[in-house]
C-alpha cells in the first residue's frame, strides 16, 4: 500500500518533524510510504521551511516569552540570506506552558517584536511569521511596542505589556515601527480564519485555551476593540473584522493593522509552496495528525488542508489525534473516514502527551 503521511504538530508533546519520522519508521517496513511534516503558521512552521530550504540557517537569540521572561528561542534565516521565518510559537508559545503560568491578561507578544527586530538586523527583507499556538492575546501590541510603536492611554501615558492595559488604550504612535522597519515587507500567515471580532472572536474561540475565564473573555473582547479602534486611527487598516485576523491571540491584527503586513492562509499557502498535491495521486490512504481533533481544526488549519485534497483525489483519510472532541465531526463536510486516538491507548492524557511516539506506533500497528 501506498501510504502518504502529513503530519501536523502535536502540541506540547511532539513536532510535526518527529510525528512524520516516527510513523515513516513504524510504516516503511510494510508500506510504500511518503511522509512530509505540515504546517499552518503555528507549531511547526520553522520545520516545514527547513525540510523546503535545507541550507536555512537557525539563528538562535534571547527573547521574551509570553510571560515576559528571557528564554532562548530561534528564527530562521533562509539561503537567500533576505528572507526571514519567525514561528510565534517558538517565541510565546503556548505547548510547553505550565497551567500554572497562564495569564491571558497580562501574557504578552513582546518577544515576537524582538526576533523580527534580530531577523531585519540580520538582513532579512522579507519576513514571514507563522501565527498559531501561542499564550498570549494581545492583538500584537507588545510585537509591536518592541518594534517600535508606542502605545498610550488618555493621559498620554505609554502602557505596559499585556492585554488587560489596553482596555485604557486610547492612540498609538507608529512612527518608531516605521521607521525600524522601513523597506521591510511582512507576511502573516495564519492557522485559522477567524476575525479579531465578532461571535468567533480571538477571545471567544481561543481566549479559554490561553486560560481565560468567561469573565476575562469578555474584558479580552473590550480589549481587542479598543485595540481595533486605535489601531485603524493610527494605521489607516481597521484589524476587527479582517479574515484571520483572530491569528495567534491576534498578534495577526497587530501585523496587519500596525505592521502593514498581508495575511495568508498559512496551510494553502504552504502546501501550495512545497507541492504536496502531486502526491495524493500516487496514495492509497493517507495519515494527518493533530494534537486535539475539534471544531478549530475546521477553522483553516493543515489538517483541513489535508482532509480537503484527499477529497478532491478520493482518497481515504486516517486521523490521528491526542484527544477527540466528538461533536466537532457532527455536518462536517470534510470529516475523517478514520479516527485513531492516543487517548485510547494511554493510560491518561498526560501519559498521551508524554508517550506521543509509543501511542503513535500503536496506533498505525495494523495497517
Amino acid at each position: 500500500m501506498n501510504i502518504l503521511i502529513l503530519p501536523n504538530a502535536f502540541k506540547g508533546s511532539l513536532s510535526a518533524a518527529d510525528a512524520a519520522r516516527v510513523l515513516a519508521r513504524a510504516l516503511g517496513g510494510k508500506h510504500a510510504v511518503r511522509a512530509l511534516p505540515v504546517s499552518d503558521g503555528g507549531d511547526g512552521f520553522t520545520d516545514f521551511f527547513q525540510t523546503l530550504d535545507p541550507s536555512a540557517q537557525t539563528v538562535t537569540l534571547r527573547a521574551k516569552n509570553a510571560f515576559l521572561k528571557s528564554r532562548k528561542t530561534s528564527f530562521l534565516l533562509l539561503s537567500d540570506s533576505r528572507t526571514a521565518v519567525v514561528e510565534t510559537a517558538l517565541v510565546c508559545g503556548l505547548g510547553k506552558a505550565r497551567p500554572e503560568e497562564l495569564d491571558p491578561m497580562g501574557a504578552s507578544s513582546y518577544g515576537v517584536g524582538q526576533v523580527i527586530l534580530k531577523a531585519v538586523q540580520a538582513g532579512a527583507k522579507t519576513v514571514y511569521v507563522g501565527l498559531g499556538g501561542v499564550a498570549c492575546n494581545d492583538g500584537g501590541a507588545g510585537m509591536a511596542a518592541a518594534c517600535g510603536a508606542r502605545f498610550m492611554d488618555k493621559k498620554n501615558r505609554e502602557l505596559p505589556p499585556g492585554a488587560e492595559p489596553l482596555l485604557r488604550l486610547k492612540s498609538i504612535d507608529l512612527k518608531g515601527l516605521r521607521k525600524n522597519l522601513k523597506g521591510v515587507k511582512i507576511y502573516g500567515v495564519a492557522d485559522v480564519t477567524n476575525p479579531l471580532l465578532g461571535p468567533k472572536s480571538s477571545a471567544k474561540v481561543f481566549g479559554p485555551q490561553k486560560g481565560a475565564s468567561p469573565a476575562q473573555v469578555k474584558l479580552l473582547d473590550k480589549a481587542m476593540a479598543a485595540f481595533a479602534r486605535a489601531a485603524a486611527r493610527a494605521s489607516g487598516r481597521n484589524p476587527a473584522h479582517a479574515p484571520s485576523t483572530a491569528a495567534a491571540g491576534a498578534i495577526a491584527a497587530g501585523l496587519y493593522s500596525c505592521f502593514g503586513a498581508e495575511l495568508i492562509l498559512g496551510a494553502d499557502f504552504l502546501f501550495k509552496k512545497a507541492g504536496l498535491e502531486k502526491h495524493f495521486g500516487w496514495a492509497d490512504l493517507v495519515i494527518t495528525s493533530e494534537g486535539k481533533l475539534d471544531k478549530q481544526t475546521f477553522y483553516g488549519k493543515a489538517p483541513l488542508a489535508v482532509l480537503k485534497l484527499a477529497k478532491k483525489h478520493k482518497k481515504p483519510v486516517l486521523f490521528i489525534c491526542g484527544e477527540l472532541e466528538e461533536k466537532a465531526l457532527k455536518k462536517q463536510k470534510y470529516a475523517p473516514d478514520q479516527i485513531a486516538v492516543l487517548t485510547d491507548f494511554a493510560k491518561n492524557k498526560e501519559d498521551a502527551r508524554r508517550r506521543a511516539a509509543t501511542y503513535l506506533r500503536q496506533a498505525v500497528k495494523n495497517l
